[in-house]
């Protein structure tokens, strides 16, 4: 069982080490939706079609998932500004502002809020002991 989960750890730190090592140039810049679409399955998502342009001027068309709250939806529509991040080396691949903050520090908030969770539960059990 101890080998399980040792083996588990090291697969967990190789992968996410290889994940952070690829290099990319991301350009902040700002975009206009130009079409929304919603995709349902287990979980809604929503994406958009982004027009935005390059450093050389060039316009470029990028889709990218939106922020969506449950049950209310994105808070954008057509039409919108939106602050996009771009890939330099291909432009195509778009991510929002938002969305860069949850996958980067998505993770370390939900450890954050376990471990808070896991003291209390922990001072709990020790006053009534």
């Amino acid at each position: 069982m101890k080998f399980i989960y040792t083996l588990t750890l090291v697969l967990f730190f190789s992968i996410t080490s290889q994940s952070f090592s690829q290099e990319t140039n991301w350009i902040k810049t700002e975009g206009e939706i130009i079409e929304i679409s919603i995709k349902r399955s287990r979980k809604t998502k929503e994406f958009a079609i982004i027009k935005f342009k390059l450093e050389d001027g060039t316009e470029q068309l990028g889709s990218a998932e939106l922020f969506r709250v449950p049950f209310i939806g994105s808070m954008k529509s057509v039409g919108d500004q939106i602050t996009i991040h771009y890939d330099q080396s291909n432009p195509a691949i778009v991510k929002t502002v938002i969305g860069s903050f949850l996958s980067q520090y998505g993770l370390y908030i939900l450890i954050f809020l376990g471990v808070i969770y896991s003291i209390k539960s922990f001072l709990n059990k020790r006053k009534h002991s």
